[in-house]
């Protein structure tokens, strides 16, 4: 094996999806935290009004600073406000509320589900042709997720999980379909542009939870935290997660997706010492096996090759 099989094997799109699933599943944690009803918490969207401008700023200015064109062409521009819709307002929406009816843990579990989402839209859309073992992988995937909300002998679904997971299939359908404005546009400018209509759709139920938002109680942790939203979750973590969709592809991307729960139930113990049930670990165990099996045809049809 010549060290550009190695490098094609490993490189830098793969160590950038570990650092975007570790800045995510702090992300999940941190906001559980710093967001809800208590006086020393943000309003969720409030939450959200600050961090996302935040990050689209910064992006803009990385962008600027590389000497990227911060242009983007009337068509593509639509495209990426719906994709923006989908992916960020239609999203946010469900993740926010969600994850304050449910155990950040959860959240997290939940997300793990996310690749073979993404492998399923992209299998509907004709991006990627299904297999034995895309089914198979899709199917053991749904089993792990079962086992999670299967608990005292009743199938047991929280309204919050239920939420997020309609949730996670708006983030599966915006990871694919955010390929093609990719591979025309740089990561950077794109994350800044669908972070800034995230930031547009958002601010009327910013405006419409501020009254109730009591700034002087504001914990210093709190504050902290929506600070490491803005730098880790969006700035960095979205712009690693585009570049290497770009790379990549969304389907070798997603697949990395799956440590995200890993960090979030390490953090979730560390931060807000949350118990980690063994269904839960088992669960999550089936997951990861389910999207280990899809990419079992990748490896045969590269053994051909």
């Amino acid at each position: 094996m010549n060290s550009s099989t190695k490098s094609r094997m490993f490189g830098f799109s793969d160590i950038a999806m570990i650092i975007t699933t570790v800045c995510w599943g702090l992300n999940f944690v941190i906001t559980k935290s710093a967001t809800g009803h208590s006086p020393d918490q943000f309003r969720i969207f409030v939450f959200n009004i600050i961090r996302f401008p935040a990050a689209s700023i910064l992006l803009f200015l990385t962008a600027w600073l590389k000497g990227e064109n911060l242009n983007i062409r009337g068509r593509h521009l639509g495209e990426i406000a719906l994709l923006s819709f989908v992916g960020i307002f239609i999203y946010q929406i469900l993740y926010m509320v969600g994850q304050t009816m449910t155990d950040s843990a959860n959240i997290g579990i939940i997300y793990s589900f996310s690749p073979l989402l993404i492998l399923l839209v992209s299998v509907i859309s004709r991006i990627e042709k299904p297999t034995f073992f895309t089914f198979a992988g899709v199917l053991l995937g749904f089993s792990g997720l079962l086992m999670i909300l299967f608990e005292g002998g009743s199938l047991t679904v929280d309204y919050g999980s239920f939420l997020f997971f309609l949730g996670v299939i708006c983030w599966a359908c915006y990871a694919v379909f955010s390929k093609p404005i990719l591979e025309i546009y740089p990561p950077v400018t794109t994350t800044a542009w669908i972070l800034l209509f995230g930031s547009l759709y958002q601010l009327p139920l910013a405006l419409y939870q501020l009254p109730n938002q009591v700034w002087a109680e504001l914990s210093g942790q709190s504050i902290l935290f929506v600070i490491i939203s803005a730098i880790l979750s969006l700035y960095t973590g979205y712009t690693l997660f585009y570049y290497s969709v770009s790379k990549i592809g969304p389907v070798k991307a997603g697949i990395y997706t799956n440590l995200t729960p890993v960090f979030t139930l390490i953090f979730a113990t560390i931060i807000r010492d949350e118990t980690i049930r063994l269904i839960q670990i088992t669960g999550l165990a089936v997951i990861i096996m389910g999207i280990f099996v899809t990419k079992i045809n990748h490896k045969v049809s590269r053994a051909k090759e």
